[in-house]
């Protein structure tokens, strides 16, 4: 088993990341420059911005990568309101204001048009090697070191230089910022909400993470046992990190985070992602890993997210969740006095939670059954919510197996 990155190859996408960012932007403020004062003008009136913010932005939209000027604008001020909440605005000036916007230019001109070209490729590989375990109960170890090497190959080759180049370029900027930026340029422009949008990512990041680390086993070898505890380890980092403020995460994590946020590749060769793509954090056809085939594969996803929301808004958030999976397993079958120790049980054990006591919760539900009339679903569904919030807590920490 192999779980090394060759470093050659490291430099070798690093430097094609610089050369690329370098070469096919490097004209960028030359371009602007050549920008008409009209449709500048009418840019800067109807979208109330700087002039020279509307060059840029007006040259983002001709060369494709964003097809309107009204969302290039909106991100390009993202830097001066940034500058501007830190106690450095950019001064009126039309100098000052071209550098910041043509810098930004680059940025937006490469995050939203050529990263997503530059990634197709490992992504295409990542998504190959995931296929390959995504239906197995219990793939082999060399599998998934396969997918984690692969990861770890596209975060130190793109992803960690990606990073801190942003956050080099922005001074006082932090590795949160970073991550919304740079997710911003992968999921598209049209996407209304990047954090909910990273959130998502970030759901789906630990759901696999939990499950490569269950997949993992053993090995009689002494090199290899070696091998798989630095790479256990390394999860168990990543899943304490990702569970976190994302203000706190290392570099690596950002990159994992970012390597789950990005759009799924094209099915052909030949096609092309383009300025502006757009996709759900969860596709319908997941792009990779265990995929979301069941109501409670769904339900897991949720709760995950539910996690990272403020204790006073998990309720309302799973509250529609349930109810969806309560309808959906009906249809498929499970009467509804099953739904509720189907749901808990199951829930118990995707996430290593303490389990609940078997002969407690079903007298519970026969209680609500014997004592419920009209409201029974209702009843069922409230009584789900209440155990899944008291329960969420132990995602945040190591959480104990008892046995009934």
């Amino acid at each position: 088993m192999s779980y090394n990155v060759d470093e050659d190859e490291i430099r070798r996408l690093s430097n094609r990341l610089a050369e690329e960012f370098n070469l096919t932007y490097g004209t960028l403020d030359e371009k602007v420059a050549r920008v008409s004062d009209d449709a500048a003008l009418a840019i800067a009136d109807e979208c109330c911005v700087h002039l020279e913010v509307a060059r840029v932005a007006y040259r983002v939209m001709l060369d494709g990568v964003i097809p309107d000027h009204k969302p290039s604008c909106r991100i390009l001020m993202q830097e001066f309101d940034r500058r501007a909440k830190q106690g450095s605005p950019v001064p009126e000036i039309d100098t000052y204001q071209r550098e910041v916007a043509v810098k930004e230019g680059k940025w937006v001109e490469y995050l939203y048009g050529q990263l997503g070209k530059v990634l197709v490729g490992d992504l295409r590989n990542l998504v190959n090697l995931e296929r390959t375990i995504a239906d197995e109960i219990e793939p082999a170890n060399e599998q998934v070191i396969a997918v984690l090497a692969q990861r770890k190959k596209m975060n130190e080759g793109c992803f960690k230089p990606l990073i801190e180049r942003w956050i080099n370029d922005h001074e006082g900027a932090n590795i949160y910022l970073a991550i919304q930026t740079i997710a911003g340029g992968l999921i598209g422009y049209k996407v209304p909400d990047v954090p909910d949008a990273v959130n998502g990512a970030r759901a789906s990041l630990l759901i696999k993470l939990r499950r490569y680390e269950q997949f993992l086993s053993q090995e009689d070898d002494e090199e290899e046992s070696r091998l798989l505890a630095k790479v256990l380890g390394e999860i168990q980092i990543l899943i304490k990190e990702v569970q976190g403020p994302l203000e706190a995460v290392s570099i690596k994590t950002a990159g994992e985070i970012l390597i789950e946020a990005s759009p799924p590749p094209p099915e052909s060769l030949e096609e092309q992602p383009k300025g502006g793509f757009i996709h759900s954090p969860f596709p319908s056809k997941p792009r990779m890993g265990p995929p979301l085939k069941t109501p409670l594969d769904f339900l897991e996803r949720d709760v995950w997210l539910a996690s990272m929301k403020a204790p006073d808004e998990r309720a309302s958030f799973l509250r529609e969740k349930i109810s969806t999976v309560t309808s959906n397993l009906i249809e498929q079958g499970t009467p509804l006095d099953r739904i509720g120790e189907t749901i808990i049980f199951d829930l118990d054990s995707r996430f290593s939670w303490t389990r609940s006591k078997k002969t407690i919760i079903r007298e519970e539900l026969r209680e609500i059954r014997d004592s419920a009339g009209e409201d029974y679903r209702a009843q069922i569904e409230a009584y789900i919510l209440e155990n899944l919030l008291a329960k969420i807590p132990q995602l945040r920490s190591k959480t104990n197996r008892t046995e009934d």
